[in-house]
């Protein structure tokens, strides 16, 4: 009895009982087959090139330069997806005061993170506009800005609720998966041969599909609708915008927001 009483004493205390261990046992799991999805999408082109980067040429595409932002990028997501592993993992152990003081680093990582974003975007705008390529701008924003502002958002609703506990932690873990689909297309590629196209529709697809599922399964074990259903709606609104990329109603709105980038 004294041996339970000890162990109780050096848990979480959690306001709410809906995070539960298997819960954050789940964010672990998720977060470190997350690091490795990220490891084997971006092993060939950009890590296995790791410590010198120097340029090198794709058919088709050119010649691919490891510049500051890149780097810097990089960086920030990785910064990010540890940040994500740790935190429940400090949770898990009873650390709590560490787990809100890691988290307070998320008010500089955060901000970073959606710097890099707006960088890599700014970036590709200008080499597509200075070749003149219209489609290939309306693609860019198809493809990563929403990306950007989903992260935002749900970063944003993530902190206003630290109050909540159940609401703080699933909040936090889903703004991975409007960063995964880079790696998951990469991914793809490497061992499906897909086109670069093909690649990113598949992994929307295959995010749409797990998010429902979580989205699904959350609701059910806890009774009420999930915070994942937002997340669900991102998602499913990011391939919308990627599957009409090429259409007339998306090119003026897409060239009115490069403007602004």
């Amino acid at each position: 009895m004294k041996k339970e009483n000890e162990q109780a004493a050096g848990a979480p205390r959690l306001k709410n009982q809906l995070i539960s261990h298997p819960f954050t046992s789940g964010m672990i799991i998720g977060s470190i087959l997350l690091i490795i999805l990220v490891h084997i999408g971006f092993y060939k082109t950009y890590i296995s090139h790791f410590p010198y980067f120097k340029d090198y040429t794709v058919p088709g595409r050119g010649i691919v330069h490891f510049n500051a932002i890149i780097h810097f990028h990089g960086m920030m997501m990785a910064g990010w997806f540890f940040l994500l592993l740790v935190q429940p993992v400090l949770i898990l152990k009873g650390k709590i005061k560490l787990h809100r003081l890691a988290g307070r680093m998320s008010y500089v990582l955060a901000p970073l993170m959606l710097l890099s974003m707006y960088l890599v975007i700014h970036s590709s705008l200008d080499r597509a506009l200075a070749a003149g390529q219209i489609a290939a701008t309306a693609r860019r924003m198809a493809l990563d800005v929403p990306a950007m502002i989903f992260f935002a958002i749900l970063y944003l609703l993530a902190i206003f609720s630290l109050h909540k506990p159940a609401l703080h932690g699933r909040l936090m873990c889903s703004t991975a998966f409007v960063l995964i689909s880079p790696a998951l297309g990469r991914t793809f590629r490497v061992f499906l041969d897909a086109s670069r196209d093909g690649s990113i529709d598949l992994s929307r697809n295959v995010i749409v599909i797990v998010v429902a599922v979580i989205a699904a399964a959350d609701s059910w074990r806890t009774k009420r609708i999930s915070p994942f259903v937002l997340v669900l709606g991102f998602v499913i609104l990011n391939k919308i915008i990627w599957n009409i990329r090429d259409t007339s109603f998306w090119q003026p709105i897409a060239h009115a927001m490069a403007k602004v980038f």
